[in-house]
């Protein structure tokens, strides 16, 4: 995966999964055993049996959770 390579392994594949490039929007397939180095690709693989261990990275978690504001109601 040419231009989303960030250096820092946030977690290793145990499932093939379909998520899409974050810039580009197309499908990517990624298949067991691929180190997920995108936290914006981490984040779409929200089931934790697809990770090695059985749990999330927890910087993409952290991430996804930090991204939804609260609403005040005016």
């Amino acid at each position: 995966m040419s231009g989303t390579e960030q250096g820092t392994v946030l977690g290793v594949l145990v499932a093939t999964v379909h998520v899409l490039h974050p810039v580009d929007r197309v499908p990517l397939i990624l298949t067991v055993g691929t180190e997920v180095t995108d936290p914006a690709v981490a984040e779409q693989i929200t089931n934790p049996g697809c990770w090695e261990g059985g749990q999330q990275p927890a910087e993409s978690s952290s991430s996804r959770s930090a991204k939804k504001p609260s609403k005040s109601a005016d």
